[in-house]
């Protein structure tokens, strides 16, 4: 994952609002993954990446 600008062989889709391109060779492994924002016992955020399975990453 990264926060750079979409590449020409992505697959840009907008999800929620925002514009997210995906690597073409990863949106299969992909497709039923979910971002989202936990916090540790700390308060500091991190983004979570669930749903990969055992066969993405």
């Amino acid at each position: 994952m990264s926060l750079d600008e979409a590449q020409a062989d992505d697959d840009v889709r907008t999800i929620n609002g925002i514009q997210v391109g995906i690597e073409g060779q990863i949106v299969d492994h992909v497709a039923n993954v979910t971002l989202d924002v936990d916090e540790d016992e700390d308060g500091e955020q991190g983004l979570v990446m669930a749903g990969a399975g055992d066969d993405c990453c």
